[in-house]
């Protein structure tokens, strides 16, 4: 089923229709409630910090009235929809099936702060094979086809190119990690070796993290728990671009099914000292 959406005419199609959406969900909804929200506008999920807002549902709701049945696809998976409705896990295995992070970054959204984007994916049997960021305010879309190669587009005039990570200078690492999800007793120590030996930054957002990453800004990303909605697009991102994307504790491959830490980096070499450093052989969390 995937090679019927990778022939070369639904493959132009399929870019093409899901780069106007992302365009038109965010022209529509999203940035119309940038520095726009007020206070009933916002609410929150599993923490207090954990946001939703109104262009959250509003632009979920848009995105799959139009992607429903495209390419014959009949089940989706939505963060905030999902959010309540816990039977989605049921859905993962689907032979093809979409997922949508209408607003990857809320918490930096609700904040004014630009580092958002849009994503939407593929998944067949629990493998991503197709990926689509956006990032409204830079007019800018990265996506990744499984076996075609990661791109960067400028929606303003439609410039392509494809994107491969270079080769790094492994002894300046700079990179984003979050222990949320990991367990407490393992958390601390893993935050403060990452503090250490790299030099740590703060994105907000997994698909503006795999951006940077593909764009060599940064080297690597070591996130505690993994969403299909934010790692399908990340996981397929890096790889297609030439980095390494395994689970931390165990090296297997991410399947939108996955749980616990997840590590992208540039190389195989950043990856197992990232994975060494944090998870190190002798740790009781490593598998």
């Amino acid at each position: 089923m995937p090679d019927r959406i990778f022939d070369l005419k639904n493959k132009e199609k399929l870019i093409e229709y899901i780069m106007n959406l992302l365009i038109e969900v965010n022209d529509k909804i999203i940035l119309s409630y940038f520095k726009n929200l007020h206070m009933n506008d916002i609410s929150t999920k599993t923490a207090d910090d954990d946001y939703v807002t109104i262009a959250d549902k509003k632009s979920e709701d848009w995105l799959s009235n139009r992607l429903l049945g495209y390419l014959n696809i009949s089940e989706f998976v939505g963060e905030e929809t999902s959010y309540k409705n816990n039977n989605f896990l049921n859905l993962l295995n689907e032979p093809l099936i979409w997922i949508i992070d209408p607003i990857d970054g809320t918490k930096n959204y609700v904040k004014g702060d630009n580092k958002f984007c849009s994503m939407i994916s593929i998944a067949s049997y629990g493998v991503p094979i197709a990926t689509f960021v956006y990032q409204p305010l830079k007019k800018q879309m990265i996506y990744a086809l499984k076996g075609c190669g990661t791109f960067l587009i400028n929606v303003e005039n439609n410039v392509k190119q494809q994107i491969s990570i270079p080769t790094v200078d492994e002894n300046k690492i700079i990179g984003s990690g979050s222990t949320k999800g990991i367990p407490e007793i393992h958390k601390d120590n893993i935050m403060k070796c990452l503090k250490t030996h790299t030099q740590r930054v703060f994105i907000g957002s997994a698909g503006i993290e795999a951006m940077m990453l593909a764009k060599n800004e940064i080297q690597f990303i070591f996130h505690g728990r993994v969403t299909p909605w934010d790692h399908s697009p990340l996981s397929l991102i890096v790889k297609e671009a030439g980095g390494f994307v395994y689970m931390a504790r165990d090296k297997e491959p991410f399947s939108v099914k996955s749980e616990g830490p997840i590590l992208a980096a540039s190389n195989l070499n950043i990856w197992n000292k990232i994975r060494n450093i944090t998870i190190p052989i002798d740790s009781s969390y490593r598998i």
